[in-house]
């Protein structure tokens, strides 16, 4: 097996996102819940025990007065339902947006287009516990002794601090027995949250490490992932060979409407066109050199088309204009010496262009 010490092509981790595969860690939605648990005590959970207490209070003192029938009961759990449902339902969708804006953070938007299909050997439990068992299995069980074991030591730490505050709660009205115990369980989750993000960054490093350690190439793969991307280079050479045989067979075709085809003598040809009537300039039909160079000289000659030896007039023009191209003005004096020379030996003097307005 070829060692993979190369780093993965765009187009390697492209189709690995579009599967997606992403560097991630579902540490860091649980630890940002976990830090927006004080906030969510101090607000909406300071409602939701607000209006527990209120109705609390209303009950027992209500009770004695009230008989307890199945249409009280229900009349009861209405208002429950009612009181604490809509409550309740605001704070779990702030803590959905919240893992959902964690994920989307650490997946850079990712919106896999490939759904995964249900796979048998994932439910297999002799499956399941070679994973376990697997160098990967090992390393996530020690990752999760060493986190349960932080968090614990944490969570013990600041609980044996406050083993008195909580004795003491059994001597406070009911008021007081729930602030304080707010006050308590948002301390408690800054400092477990905040030990918790620690872990949940350096997860997602190691993460990140582990993800880019997997998509690591062979020199093998990188060669057929540059053949899958931009094609076979053979592939691509006969396509670029039969292009330009095309273009070549193209220009060929318009070598017959040449007024004048310039050599070098044997070297280099070029096939312009000039008709005075709708051209404002001379044009290149077509132009080669050696095999080429001498196919368009036989078709001139074929054609009746006269052939004029200028070295320096045929390399000029051979460098700087394309087929299909203008003669540049710097060249107009050249080659009107030569189509004046044409029109001579046919008899005839070309009529000037028209002037447009």
């Amino acid at each position: 097996m070829a060692d993979k010490t190369e780093a993965p092509t765009p187009k390697r981790l492209e189709e690995a996102r579009e599967e997606g595969r992403v560097a991630k860690s579902i540490e860091l939605n649980s630890a940002a819940v976990l830090m927006l648990g004080p906030l969510l005590l101090m607000g909406q959970g300071k409602a939701i025990f607000q209006w527990t207490e209120t109705y609390l209070v209303e009950t027992i003192t209500n009770l004695s007065t009230k008989e307890l029938t199945p249409i009280a009961a229900r009349e009861m759990f209405i208002q429950i339902s009612l009181g604490l449902l809509p409550k309740l339902g605001i704070l779990l969708v702030i803590i959905l947006l919240t893992g959902a804006l964690i994920t989307l953070a650490q997946t850079k938007f990712l919106w896999s287009s490939k759904r995964k299909k249900f796979d048998l050997k994932k439910v297999n439990p002799i499956q399941g516990f070679k994973r376990l068992f697997s160098g990967q299995g090992l390393v996530e069980l020690a990752k999760a002794m060493l986190k349960l074991g932080v968090i614990g030591w944490v969570a013990f730490s600041f609980i044996k601090g406050k083993v008195y505050d909580l004795a003491w709660l059994g001597n406070v009205d009911l008021r007081s027995g729930i602030q304080s115990l707010t006050d308590l369980a948002s301390a408690l989750a800054v400092r477990v949250g905040a030990t918790y993000l620690v872990i949940a960054i350096a997860d997602y490093a190691y993460q990140r490490y582990e993800f880019n350690k997997s998509m690591k190439m062979s020199k093998e793969e990188i060669k057929e992932d540059f053949k899958r991307s931009e094609g076979d280079p053979f592939m691509r050479g006969r396509i670029r060979s039969q292009q330009r045989a095309l273009a070549r067979n193209r220009m060929m075709s318009n070598v017959p409407k040449a007024t004048v085809v310039i050599t070098n003598p044997t070297h280099i040809a070029i096939a312009i066109e000039y008709n005075g009537t709708n051209m404002s300039a001379p044009k290149v039909l077509a132009k080669g050199a050696n095999l080429i160079a001498q196919r368009i000289v036989d078709l001139a000659r074929e054609n009746n088309i006269p052939v004029v030896q200028n070295i320096p007039l045929a390399r000029t023009i051979f460098k700087t204009v394309e087929v299909e191209q203008q003669i540049p003005s710097d060249l107009y004096i050249a080659v009107a010496e030569i189509l004046a020379y044409i029109y001579r030996l046919k008899g005839r003097i070309p009529r000037p262009a028209k002037a447009q307005a």
